[in-house]
């Protein structure tokens, strides 16, 4: 055991209490009728739901401080500090909330909740079939390390900066995505520096422009199964990214790949020897186009309005080839390519400095939550 150190039941430094059940509840249209209720879909997006306000749903509420841990689903066992904006709003059943007993630090105990440590202990008392189910019994006997406050405070301190960091990144990564966003819709319909424009199938796009099918400017390329294949150093592309590497390829050169079944919505950008398998189509044998240029237009084109499969979203050259797209100058498509290139060179930068920062806490919380680094209080190093 490590000097100073304790091993506590999450139970016995914190309250654990479930919330409201939605059978119970009434729901309403917006915060004029009702009030807001936290569940676990509010752990990672900003969609909310709205309930009558009783005399129950003001018992069970959060405050600043409080944790949240979802208690089923895809996300069971995640934990959330609660914000200051939630301070007195009701939580659901499924969202049980853990109320940190004074003597403890609230954000200390989050992130060992959030600790592989602690993901282990998840991982052996979770029930349920179809989906994980953690119960508050269970939340409760959680083993939980636990040094002296003093030092709780200052490895939630080390944390947090390094989370300030990580925010400050997913504030500037959102903001590049929505300038690129705007300059798509922008660019793709009207250009650069044009005064003149002209009605096409498209809508209004500038005079010299033109319209053409995708299938007259490329060709679609089919994927292959590459498990006959040797160890190499070309990468083999799926739908999700590189799969593995092979020693043969299918091409060589600039390309963009667009998912044949599944997940048919994110283009990718290919360069160079690659493999891909049967659920990615590549482009090859450009026409008056530049591959970039296309790879900026797959990116603005809703494919899932084009899916052919009710069930699994597919996408068929027979689909794919009639659909129109803009065409400029290949000046202009060179103009274009240079702009959205630096911005995706920004992203790229933006996620390995975010990569960087979320290794970095990883390594932080395997050395501080465990003891193996002590902290320095006042200038003191804990040994």
């Amino acid at each position: 055991m490590i000097a100073n150190w304790v091993i506590m039941n999450l139970g016995d430094i914190a309250d654990i209490k479930r919330g409201l059940a939605s059978q119970h509840l009434n729901y309403v249209e917006n915060s004029d009728e009702g009030i807001r209720l936290i569940r676990i879909n509010d752990f990672k997006s900003n969609s909310p739901k709205f309930i009558e306000e009783t005399e129950e749903t003001k018992k069970l509420t959060v405050r600043k401080g409080d944790l949240l841990m979802a208690g089923t689903g895809a996300t069971a066992g995640i934990s959330f500090l609660v914000k200051e904006l939630w301070d007195g709003l009701p939580f659901s059943y499924n969202a049980p909330r853990i109320r940190v007993k004074e003597g403890n630090d609230s954000k200390y105990i989050y992130y060992v909740l959030n600790s592989d440590k602690i993901k282990k202990q998840q991982n052996k008392l979770f029930t349920g079939n179809a989906q994980p189910f953690l119960d508050t019994r269970a939340m409760a006997s959680f083993k939980i390390p636990v040094p002296p406050l003093p030092e709780q405070q200052k490895i939630a301190e080390i944390l947090s900066t390094v989370d300030a960091k990580i925010e400050v990144i997913d504030q500037q990564i959102t903001e590049t995505q929505e300038l690129k966003k705007g300059l798509m819709q922008r660019l793709l319909t009207k250009g650069i520096g044009h005064t003149e424009f002209k009605d096409s199938p498209l809508g209004k796009i500038p005079k010299s422009w033109e319209v053409v099918k995708i299938g007259d400017v490329l060709t679609l390329g089919g994927g292959k199964d590459y498990k006959h294949l040797s160890e190499g150093n070309i990468p083999v592309y799926g739908t999700g990214g590189v799969m593995t590497y092979v020693d043969e390829y299918l091409y060589d050169g600039e390309s963009v790949g667009i998912g044949r079944k599944g997940t048919i919505d994110k283009p990718v950008f290919l360069n160079g020897k690659f493999w891909t398998v049967d659920t990615l189509f590549y482009t090859h044998s450009f026409v008056g186009v530049i591959p970039f240029y296309v790879y900026v237009v797959f990116q603005s084109i809703n494919w899932r309005k084009h899916s052919e499969a009710t069930g699994v979203p597919s996408l068929s050259r027979s689909i794919i080839d009639p659909i129109r797209i803009p065409l400029p100058s290949l000046t202009e498509q060179n103009k274009i390519v240079d702009i959205f290139q630096s911005i995706d060179e920004k992203l790229e930068v933006l996620l390995e400095k975010k990569t960087n920062y979320q290794e970095l806490k990883q390594g932080l919380m395997q050395q501080l939550l465990t003891g193996k680094v002590r902290v320095q209080l006042n200038n003191t190093i804990i040994v």
